[in-house]
C-alpha cells in the first residue's frame, strides 16, 4: 500500500516538475533564488543586531530559512492542490492523498539543492560535516509533520476557499514567531510561546546536531516526535473524513 502510494506520488511530482521547468532557461537556479535572497537580506539587516551571542550566525540563519522554506512552500501549495487538480479528481478514481505526497516529494527536490548550498557554507566556516548525517532523520520526521498539516489544509480549503489567504497570513506570523534570525531566552515569554510552535523544535534540533555538534535535549526530540505524530494522525483523519465530497464541491 505504501509502495503504491509512494510510486503514484513520485509520478505526479515528476510530471509537475517537468511542467514547471518546461521552457525555463534557469531551471534549478530558481529553486535557490528565494532562500539565497532571503538569507542575504536578513543577514545584512539583522546580523549586527541579533548575531551577538550566536556563534556561526550565518549558518544559524540559513538552516532556519531553508527548513522553514520547505514548510511554507509545501503548506501553501496544499491549499491549492485540490482545486488545481479538479479535472483529475472528477474523472479518475485514485488515492487523493497522493496529491499531497507529490507536493512533499516535489519540494524535497528543491530542498536538496538548498542543503547542498548549506553544506558549502559549512565548509567555508570550517564546521565539521559529521553532523549533517543526522539531517535525513530530522527531515524524515519533519516530512510527517508537513504531510499532516498539508492534509488538513488541503481538505479544509475545499470547504473554506478563503483559507488559502488566511493561511498565507498565519504562516507569515509563524515565520516571525519562530527564532529564525534571532534567539530566544529559555525563561522569556517568546520561549513559552514557541513551546507550542512545532517549527521551533525541528529547527533547534537541526542547529544543535549540525552546527554546534551537540545532542539536543530529550524534551526537544520528544516535542518534535509528538507534533509529527499528532498532525499526521489529525491530518489523515480529517482528510479521509472529507475527501469523499471533494468532487462535488470543487
Amino acid at each position: 500500500m505504501f509502495r503504491k502510494f509512494l510510486s503514484l506520488s513520485f509520478t505526479l511530482a515528476k510530471a509537475e516538475l517537468k511542467l514547471r521547468n518546461e521552457g525555463s532557461y534557469l531551471g534549478i537556479f530558481w529553486y535557490l533564488l528565494n532562500p539565497i535572497l532571503t538569507f542575504f537580506i536578513l543577514l545584512a539587516i539583522f546580523s549586527s543586531r541579533f548575531s551577538q551571542g550566536i556563534s556561526n550566525y550565518p549558518l544559524y540563519l540559513l538552516i532556519g530559512i531553508i527548513i522553514f522554506n520547505l514548510f511554507r512552500q509545501a503548506t501553501a501549495e496544499s491549499t491549492r492542490i485540490i482545486s488545481d487538480n479538479k479535472k483529475l479528481i472528477k474523472s479518475i478514481n485514485f488515492p487523493r492523498q497522493t496529491l499531497i505526497g507529490s507536493i512533499i516529494l516535489k519540494i524535497l527536490f528543491s530542498h536538496i539543492f538548498e542543503i547542498i548550498l548549506f553544506i558549502i557554507l559549512l565548509f567555508i566556516f570550517k564546521v565539521p560535516l559529521y553532523g549533517i548525517i543526522f539531517y535525513p532523520l530530522i527531515l524524515f520526521l519533519f516530512c510527517f509533520f508537513i504531510y499532516g498539516v498539508s492534509l488538513i489544509l488541503a481538505s479544509l480549503t475545499v470547504y473554506f476557499i478563503d483559507l488559502c489567504n488566511v493561511w498565507s497570513f498565519i504562516s507569515f506570523l509563524i515565520w516571525f514567531g519562530t527564532p529564525i534570525f534571532y534567539t530566544v531566552e529559555t525563561q522569556g515569554k517568546l520561549f513559552k510561546i514557541n513551546l507550542l510552535n512545532p517549527m521551533y523544535y525541528f529547527i533547534t534540533i537541526a542547529r544543535d546536531l549540525i552546527i554546534y555538534a551537540r545532542v539536543p535535549e530529550a524534551w526537544m526530540i520528544l516535542g518534535a516526535l509528538f507534533y509529527s505524530l499528532l498532525f499526521l494522525a489529525v491530518g489523515l483523519y480529517i482528510f479521509n473524513k472529507l475527501k469523499h465530497k471533494f468532487a462535488e464541491l470543487i
